[in-house]
């Protein structure tokens, strides 16, 4: 499993994982057809670019759908959707309970991260939802996850989100470098010699299980010698 007991992490399940398309219309019906469900519509996020539709994973944990949203002028959250000719699973997302302490926590531990930084999105039933992210400079593409924290006002998505799925496991190839080095004078270098590293979700739905995965990457290793 990817999951794995980490200080002020909620679950080892995860609270959301997002598979990026270019158009949501598009990604709605490719889901369809893996999970025999269909997303519902979630909202806009402003000042983002984009906008979602969910699917439910199980108890608060859930799929997004995110794509470019057409109403807004700049696209800033996972920019490479613009241009993925077909969806493919970019980022997930895990539930902890004190975000700025857990931010800390990260660079205490040599990662360099961004935030946290608050963002909403407004249902179309008219309630605005609530949550603050922290996100890691380098996710490796993906494979590792992200953070949030939803306001204590908001409901989870999961809560109405439609369908039934379940998030069998996820598993991980290769290997990716999660945190500082161990020592000084150790740096990042690639293996070619080993496989590719990527993330894999089995989720099972309606009509049997599917998979989604992100996009592959060399693998990493830590190394003392001179590059």
């Amino acid at each position: 499993m990817v999951s794995k007991v980490i200080a002020g992490v909620e679950s080892l399940q995860p609270d959301h994982i997002i598979l990026g398309c270019k158009d949501l219309g598009a990604g709605i019906a490719y889901l369809e057809t893996l999970s025999g469900y269909r997303a519902a519509i979630g909202g806009s996020h402003p000042g983002r670019g984009t906008r979602n539709a969910l699917l439910k994973l199980g108890h608060k944990s859930y799929l997004e759908i995110l794509a470019p949203d057409p109403a807004q002028r700049e696209l800033l959250w996972h920019k490479e959707v613009a241009t993925l000719e077909t969806p493919l699973l970019i980022g997930w997302a895990q539930a902890v309970k004190n975000i700025e302490q857990y931010a800390q926590h990260l660079r205490e531990h040599g990662v360099a991260c961004k935030g946290p930084t608050a963002g909403s999105r407004t249902r179309p039933d008219g309630v605005t939802l609530h949550w603050k992210t922290l996100v890691r400079e380098d996710d490796k593409a993906g494979i590792l996850p992200f953070y949030i924290e939803w306001a204590a006002n908001s409901a989870h998505p999961s809560t109405d989100a439609p369908g039934a799925c379940v998030l069998s496991r996820m598993s991980r190839t290769g290997q990716v470098i999660e945190s500082g080095p161990p020592e000084p004078g150790f740096h990042v270098v690639t293996r070619p010699d080993m496989p590719s590293a990527q993330l894999h979700a089995f989720i099972e739905g309606r009509l049997g299980e599917f998979e989604l995965k992100t996009r592959a990457i060399a693998s990493e290793a830590w190394s003392q010698t001179l590059p």
